[in-house]
């Protein structure tokens, strides 16, 4: 075997390792999304039991039934938000790359019968294709982590909020 096929291969196969990576990173955050949105869902019901050990202040129930849904349901929309970033959702990339063919992840749209997916195989250079695709999810990878961080700064400040509003009213501040 000559010294070029050897290194294609080799592109080849570090590009797929990379790729992977990137896919596999996409699944850990989906993952921890899901598993600490079911944390939070279940501190909540632990914040609420607590809540209604306090003494009523139908003065300002209104106030605190509105606040404590904004505090409950703004960082479980968060967490969705991680989880459903979908490949169109991912920045458009700006190729002027010649042979790009986009056949690494079959779309409907794009070969809608089995010999037009087959005539873009044969086209496709690997080597671009692996790279449009580590690229492309790449940006989806950065996207889902900003949301993801973005979703746990909401908990926190959420559960500082709902620390607050409970201190306060089992100090009795907030009667009249």
């Amino acid at each position: 075997m000559t010294d070029s096929k050897t290194s294609q291969r080799e592109n080849l196969s570090v590009l797929l390792a990379s790729l992977q990576e990137v896919q596999n990173t996409i699944r850990s955050y989906d993952t921890k999304a899901q598993v600490v949105s079911i944390g939070f869902i279940f501190s909540l019901g632990l914040i609420t039991t607590i809540s209604s050990l306090a003494p009523e202040l139908p003065k300002f129930n209104f106030i605190l039934v509105c606040f404590s849904w904004l505090l409950g349901v703004l960082p479980i929309v968060m967490f969705g938000l991680v989880l459903y970033p979908s490949r169109s959702m991912a920045p458009k990339l700006g190729t002027r790359v010649q042979n790009l063919q986009r056949s690494f992840y079959l779309l409907e749209e794009r070969f809608p019968t089995l010999d037009s997916f087959i005539a873009a195989l044969d086209r496709s250079d690997w080597k671009i294709e692996i790279a449009y695709e580590i690229q492309k999810l790449s940006l989806l990878r950065d996207i889902k982590r900003k949301r993801f961080v973005w979703a746990l700064r909401i908990t926190g400040t959420s559960y500082a909020l709902m620390l607050f509003v409970q201190l306060i009213r089992a100090a009795g501040f907030l009667n009249s």
